[in-house]
C-alpha cells in the first residue's frame, strides 16, 4: 500500500500547467493536473487510454469532442479512448484535477 498526501506535491508552475505524477502501477497511471488561472492543455485524444478526470478544487473548462463543459469542485468526467480533450483554467483561483488513465491497448 502507499499513501501520497495531494497538498504535499501541489507545485503550480508559472509559465504552463503542471503534471504531478501520483501512481504508476501496470496499466494504471494516476496523477494530479495543476492548471494556474488563464492555464490549458490544447484539445487531444488518445487512441489507448481512458480517462477519467475528478476535480479537487477550484473550477475551469473541459472541452469535450468540441463542446464545452464548466466543471468544478466534485465533478467527475470520463473520456474513453478515442474522444479528444482538452482544458482551460478560465478562473481567477488555482485548479486541481485528479487524472486516472488506464491502459486499453
Amino acid at each position: 500500500m502507499e499513501k501520497i498526501n495531494i497538498g504535499d506535491i501541489l507545485e503550480f508552475a508559472v509559465k504552463k500547467s503542471a503534471r504531478k505524477a501520483i501512481f504508476k502501477k501496470g496499466k494504471l497511471d494516476t496523477g494530479l493536473l495543476l492548471y494556474a488561472p488563464g492555464q490549458t492543455t490544447p484539445d487531444h485524444k488518445h487512441s489507448d487510454i481512458d480517462e477519467v478526470f475528478y476535480v479537487v478544487s477550484g473550477e475551469g473548462t473541459i472541452t469535450i469532442n468540441n463542446e464545452k463543459m464548466l466543471v468544478k469542485e466534485n465533478d467527475i468526467i470520463f473520456s474513453p479512448n478515442g474522444e479528444s480533450h482538452g482544458f482551460n483554467n478560465s478562473s481567477s483561483a488555482n485548479w486541481v484535477v485528479l487524472q486516472i488513465k488506464i491502459d486499453v491497448s
